[in-house]
């Protein structure tokens, strides 16, 4: 009995032995060394082109299966050859399972090429050759691996993505391949902009010039198109356009340049990214501050003559009377003006030199009802005082009635007064109207505001009072 049960035992554990051997065998068979998936789901060829499919991840062996034959065959060990053209599915089996690749088998004649641009800048924007197709999608364009080949310039790059940059000109032809077959042709032209012949320009204010490219370049308008702007620095020293041929509308030969105000800038052209400039002097080339600005900068650049003496005096009766001084209240500084008027009240000079309202009302003390009110807003403005010019009429008593006048109406300390300065220096008196809230009953008031909005003017305010 103990002899069949060590038999029994002895047998038992070869049976588990072998077994347990056998699932080893079996296990290893079909071990993975990562995810099981094809080494491509998708892939594009051209008629005649192989490429072999593997399945990784596992060591078994798979079977191969085409799903139309007649546009791409494929053989038991997964090589796959495209047969004609169009789109099937290969099928590879393993361990019941199957994986699948989509075989796109290329027509290149359904591929064309679609540059951005006929011309390309040197050093300039890339021209993009787009391949296209009515066929493919825009995205499986892309997957297809599409090479170029560039005959007859020897600096144009082109890169991956079909850029194309250029480092000299010349033209070239660039054609496109996929897996070694022809796509097409396209011939482009790589053009070098090399802005103007000089490097600066002159032009009066207010005058308009041209300004040719160099070489007598042109910039095909239907080649560019919106790749060409032109800028100034400074709109307000130098306005610039684009100047085109009246007789061919198609191109542009340089540009026209208008001075607008004495200054400098610098005048750009773009053409698909490259840039030329010029500089452009207009007038005396300075840009000249607007009359409040050089009092209070003390810059007088541009001035000469009488404008040049005024704005002096002006910046000499600020600062010699305090005029800036938050010491010295606004009505005191209002006082100061207006004794200085009826001090040098003058209404019979006959000799002066000086004709601008400012000018001659300040230096000689002679000027009209308009005058005083032109200058007491510009001073008013020098020592940053609110201050609007009132236009209507007055009643003097003579006998005229109601007629033409100007004066003034001043903010101080929050509050509006109207102040009549050529009544006051002609009276020589601070009395009725020197500060009112209200208007007096023998003035009527047709209109009131900031000088530079009551009296437009393309110039600079104050400008043509000073000469």
């Amino acid at each position: 009995m103990k002899i069949k049960k060590i038999s029994i035992f002895i047998f038992a554990f070869f049976i588990t032995l072998f077994f347990s051997t056998n699932y080893s065998l079996i296990s290893s068979s079909a071990a993975t060394s990562g995810a099981i998936a094809l080494n491509t789901t998708t892939s594009y060829l051209v008629k005649g082109e192989t490429t072999v499919l593997k399945v990784t991840g596992i060591s078994a062996k798979a079977t191969w299966t085409s799903r139309n034959k007649r546009i791409a065959n494929i053989s038991s060990s997964g090589k796959v050859t495209a047969i004609t053209y169009g789109t099937t599915t290969v099928v590879a089996t393993v361990n019941n399972k199957s994986y699948s690749c989509k075989v796109i088998v290329v027509d290149p004649s359904e591929l064309y090429l679609k540059p951005s641009a006929e011309i390309i800048m040197v050093g300039g924007k890339e021209v993009t050759l787009n391949p296209q197709s009515y066929l493919y999608s825009t995205a499986a364009i892309q997957k297809m691996g599409i090479t170029y080949g560039i005959t007859g310039n020897d600096s144009i790059k082109i890169s991956s993505a079909g850029e194309v940059t250029a480092a000299k000109a010349g033209k070239f032809k660039v054609t496109a391949y996929i897996h070694g077959k022809k796509i097409g042709t396209v011939s482009i032209t790589a053009d070098d902009f090399k802005g103007f012949s000089d490097s600066e320009a002159n032009v009066a204010v207010e005058d308009t010039k041209e300004i040719y490219f160099a070489d007598n370049y042109k910039l095909y308008d239907k080649l560019y198109n919106e790749d060409v702007n032109v800028t100034s620095s400074d709109p307000k020293v130098v306005d610039v356009k684009l100047a085109y041929s009246v007789e061919n509308l198609d191109y542009y030969y340089g540009i026209k340049i208008t001075g607008v105000a004495d200054g400098t800038a610098i005048v750009s052209v773009n053409v698909s990214g490259v840039t030329r400039q010029i500089k452009v002097i207009v007038g005396i080339g300075t840009t000249i501050l607007a009359p409040v600005d050089a009092v209070k900068t003390g810059n007088y650049t541009g001035y000469t003559g009488n404008s040049l003496e005024t704005l002096k005096w002006v910046r000499q009766f600020i600062d010699s009377n305090n005029l800036l001084s938050a010491s010295v209240t606004d009505r005191e500084k209002v006082t100061i003006i207006q004794n200085y008027f009826m001090k040098n009240f003058n209404s019979n000079v006959s000799d002066s030199v000086y004709n601008g309202n400012v000018s001659r009302l300040l230096l000689d003390g002679d000027g009209h009802c308009d005058s005083y009110a032109t200058a007491f807003c510009f001073l008013c403005d020098c020592i940053n005082l609110p201050c609007f010019y009132v236009g209507g009429a007055a009643d003097n008593g003579n006998g005229n009635g109601f007629v033409g006048h100007a004066w003034n109406k001043v903010k101080i300390d929050g509050t509006w007064y109207y102040i009549d300065t050529y009544w006051c220096a002609g009276l020589h008196s601070l009395d009725k109207y020197f500060l009112s809230t209200g208007l007096w009953s023998d003035h009527e008031l047709d209109e009131e505001g900031y000088y530079p909005d009551i009296i437009v003017s393309s110039y600079a305010p104050y400008i043509n009072d000073l000469w």
